[in-house]
């Protein structure tokens, strides 16, 4: 054995066996994979691919197309068409350059691998182009919930109150509403939050619209239940002997109240504090804390102011001021018997200004007769005038007589009485 392989010429022969096997190996795979290419290309059907539109959509809105979704039939290779990926494929519906309304377009098979034929039914596609259009809308905050047991929502604020809406121009005269909401579910404080916006239909339903900003800061005031109404002032003391008051004026007239919505309901004005003009000879300007009078939790404001103005009196004098009868019985007749005619003169006490402003109809005479049975009684006179002004004479007294109306029998007897000879 070892003789052979010395020998050259039988290495020569094996080598030459050995150089005809590589090359019968290396053609009969030629000819193998040669003829596997042309006997495997294989086609394919893929149903349901979605159309992608490639548009500005800063500008442009569809407003439809159709088809939505096409079919497609691959072809090539097997090794190819393994190498198809659904994540990668598209098949584009290229808008740049189309005109605002309807638009016949070539459908195009985009990323597919090198090698594959693709053909796609339908070949086109209809769309139909909208402009984009600005408006300016309000922003509306919708409330959810209830604050806590006993608390009041106010008024809602957003900033920026109003924001711009970018549609298509089908949809500029349509009442769209932009809405922020807000959960105040057992707030007790006010509620601040930024609130992302919806633009929202007619009828509730979310349109996929542009908002500028998208995102607004809304503060919902929590407070008790509150009433504005009448803020009164109690005066006691007068002024020293020879002064009266020429100007009272408080810094407000109105309260705002809070507390229980029970005991809101029962007001109708709020008890402020006193004002002790007493002894005054010179003005006087007057800061008074607002008490909190029971159950009531704040009011607003808590403070105020008084002005009083002091100047020396005058006197004035109304002549044959009539004397009112209150609280007559109706089965009585009732008539002043004094004084005289049932009238009196009355002289006033009071700043200057405010006697020249009088009238005869504010200054009231009045006798209070309740109660009093038929026959004469003395009565006082009661003299009601504007604030600040006073009545100068002394007590003043009335003579009333009271009587038994006629029945109608009496009447009918007076009358036959009358006719007898």
């Amino acid at each position: 054995m070892d003789k052979w392989l010395r020998n050259p010429n039988v290495v020569r022969v094996i080598a030459l066996f050995i150089g005809i096997l590589l090359w019968a190996v290396v053609h009969l795979d030629d000819r193998s994979t040669s003829g596997g290419s042309i006997s495997t290309n294989q086609e394919k059907t893929i149903y349901n691919v979605k159309v992608t539109p490639i548009y500005d959509d800063n500008k442009f809105h569809i407003a439809s197309i159709d088809p939505t979704e096409v079919m497609i039939r691959v072809e090539g290779k097997e090794s190819a068409l393994k190498k198809i990926r659904t994540d990668q494929y598209q098949i584009v519906l290229d808008l740049n350059g189309a005109k605002v309304g309807e638009n016949t377009l070539s459908l195009i098979a985009k990323d597919f691998p090198a090698g594959v034929k693709v053909s796609v039914f339908p070949p086109y596609a209809k769309v139909t182009l909208e402009e984009k259009q600005t408006k300016e809308v309000p922003v509306q905050v919708n409330l959810i919930g209830n604050p806590a047991n006993g608390f009041k929502a106010g008024q809602p604020v957003a900033k920026p109150n109003r924001v711009l809406l970018t549609v298509p121009s089908g949809l500029m005269g349509e009442a769209i509403t932009v809405k922020a909401d807000v959960n105040i579910e057992n707030a007790q404080s006010a509620v601040t939050k930024q609130v992302k916006l919806v633009a929202v239909d007619k009828n509730g339903k979310e349109l996929g619209v542009s908002i500028s900003p998208t995102v607004v800061d809304v503060e919902v005031p929590i407070t008790q239940p509150f009433k504005k109404m009448p803020l009164q002032l109690k005066v006691v003391g007068e002024p020293a002997p020879g002064y009266s008051i020429s100007l009272f004026q408080p810094s407000v007239d109105q309260i705002t109240v809070y507390g229980p919505q029970e005991l809101l309901n029962t007001l109708d004005f709020y008890e402020g504090p006193q004002v002790d003009v007493g002894g005054l000879k010179t003005d006087q300007l007057y800061t008074l804390d607002v008490p909190l009078r029971t159950k009531i939790t704040s009011v607003d404001p808590p403070k105020m102011e008084v002005k009083v103005q002091v100047v020396p009196s005058d006197k004035r004098t109304f002549e044959q001021v009539p004397i009112t009868i209150i609280g007559q019985n109706n089965n009585f007749d009732t008539r002043i018997k004094s004084p005289p005619n049932g009238t009196i003169n009355v002289m006033l006490e009071g700043a200057p200004a405010v006697l020249q402003k009088l009238k005869a109809q504010d200054v009231q005479v009045i006798v209070d007769v309740s109660n009093l049975p038929p026959g004469e009684h003395t009565v006082n006179v009661n003299v009601n005038v504007p604030q600040f002004v006073k009545k100068v004479e002394t007590e003043t007294k009335a003579v009333v007589e009271i009587t038994a109306k006629a029945t109608d029998n009496t009447a009918a007897q007076s009358a036959q009485v009358k006719q007898l000879p």
